[in-house]
């Protein structure tokens, strides 16, 4: 059958109706597939309140409040797949070259006080810039934190981005550095009545640095979710502080 101009014409304005309302239909079921699923996530996570940048592991008190978090927080479920979570985006750490790790500083910290922690690797290196310092802790702790450089970003913990840490601590998210019986202890807490007794460490205080300095630290990586909610990341106790130009 042989068509003129117009049946040619009518013929491809049906073709590209038929191609337009197949679009549209389509569009329309991924849409409907996407409502559906932002739907079944905002209801899986009915029970978790997000502490904002946090992760969703804790919700936020209003700044300048301290969170009532009981110590076997960090046996919680939440702390376990932080921990879990932290020990694989920790890999970098592994690929440092730092001081050698001292277990015996371990023993400075009483049971009550080491019940606090979860503990995700023994011993790691990182580096980063000093933020804010605090020499000294009534505990006898040195104490300072560190924004990490790239490789180490991901090792810190929900809490580290919180609304209480920057209430607490200026400078940003940054790993908290616990550098033990440096000063002397005036707690009359028993977490740390006695802890720094028979010290025979090392003594950092001519090595304490200033904010502003690049360091490289050795510590035990740990996550302590009694601190603030969502958990603060920390080395603690720190084997080896050494400033890098």
């Amino acid at each position: 059958m042989k068509l003129n101009n117009s049946s040619v014409s009518a013929l491809a304005i049906v073709l590209l109706l038929i191609s337009s309302l197949a679009i549209v239909a389509n569009d329309t079921i991924l849409l409907g597939q996407a409502k559906k699923s932002s739907t079944t996530t905002k209801a899986g996570n009915a029970g978790v309140r997000s502490g904002g940048v946090g992760g969703g592991f804790a919700e936020q008190p209003p700044i300048g409040t301290e969170p009532l978090t009981p110590a076997t927080a960090n046996n919680s479920a939440a702390a376990i797949a932080i921990a879990h979570r932290l020990a694989i985006t920790s890999v970098n750490s592994s690929k440092s070259n730092g001081g050698p790790c001292l277990p015996q500083l371990n023993h400075f910290i009483l049971p009550l006080k080491e019940a606090r922690f979860t503990v995700i690797k023994q011993c790691v290196t990182v580096t980063g810039r000093v933020v804010w310092t605090n020499y000294f802790n009534n505990d006898g702790d040195a104490n300072f934190n560190v924004v990490l450089d790239p490789p180490y970003k991901n090792m810190l913990g929900p809490g580290s981005y919180s609304q209480v840490f920057a209430s607490k601590y200026p400078g940003g998210p940054a790993l908290h550095m616990e550098t033990v019986c440096q000063g002397p202890v005036t707690s009359k807490s028993k977490e740390n009545v006695g802890a720094c007794d028979g010290y025979n460490g090392p003594d950092f205080r001519s090595v304490l640095p200033k904010i502003g300095q690049h360091v490289m630290v050795t510590g035990r990586y740990l996550i302590e979710m009694p601190e603030m909610p969502g958990g603060i990341t920390e080395l603690h106790p720190v084997y080896a502080i050494k400033i890098l130009p």
